[in-house]
């Protein structure tokens, strides 16, 4: 276990009161009282430099905004985007940048519900038809999909159960880069129906 250095508890403290500032804003797009307007004249006033205090991982879905998500303004979130949030090299070189050179505490890994990505592959392992040399996002998606479909007499929504299964793969690779040491990784769930955001646990 890593020597618990003063720097590192500060960086989890600062994480953890990242998170619930992020969870707060997210309550706040809910109940339709946004914080922040994010117009020009926020964007002017962030544009001299960029310090944001997270990172969000998530779907390239176009009805997921992590911004508006969490109510929050221009340079206060590094927003990473690849369909099914899967991890490739350029999204996690993103990630490790954002840790090394913008100084990020916290990275959200974020799914969402009625994913197209993991419709795909849930539907290429049903009818077996996945070519690795072009389907790549089935190929990356396929050990969560085949999994939910495994377990589908215990989960019955086997793409709502795919989905956690993938946000808990994904923070569980993050977790273990050594590129991230320090960054506060957690996986999180958007509603597209009535915009919560919910944490969900690593098992």
């Amino acid at each position: 276990m890593p020597e618990l250095t003063t720097a590192s508890l500060m960086q989890n403290h600062r994480a953890a009161t990242t998170l619930v500032g992020m969870l707060e804003g997210n309550g706040r797009f809910v109940a339709g009282e946004p914080r922040y307007k994010r117009d020009i004249v926020a964007a002017r006033e962030a544009a001299p430099d960029q310090k944001p205090s997270a990172a969000v991982f998530t779907c390239i879905d176009s009805r997921v905004t992590a911004e508006s998500a969490f109510d929050c303004d221009f340079g206060q979130l590094l927003v990473v985007r690849t369909a099914g949030h899967v991890p490739d090299r350029a999204a996690v070189g993103s990630l490790e940048f954002a840790a090394a050179e913008l100084g990020i505490s916290l990275i959200v890994v974020l799914g969402h519900e009625r994913c197209g990505a993991i419709g795909a592959a849930l539907h290429a392992v049903e009818s077996d038809s996945h070519d690795p040399r072009t389907d790549y996002l089935v190929e990356q998606l396929w050990q969560p999909a085949s999994q939910a479909l495994a377990e589908a007499s215990a989960e019955p929504d086997t793409a709502s159960h795919a989905m956690r299964l993938q946000v808990r793969r994904t923070v569980a690779d993050l977790g273990r880069r050594s590129s991230l040491e320090g960054v506060l990784v957690v996986g999180a769930v958007y509603d597209l129906d009535t915009g919560v955001v919910s944490l969900i646990d690593e098992n």
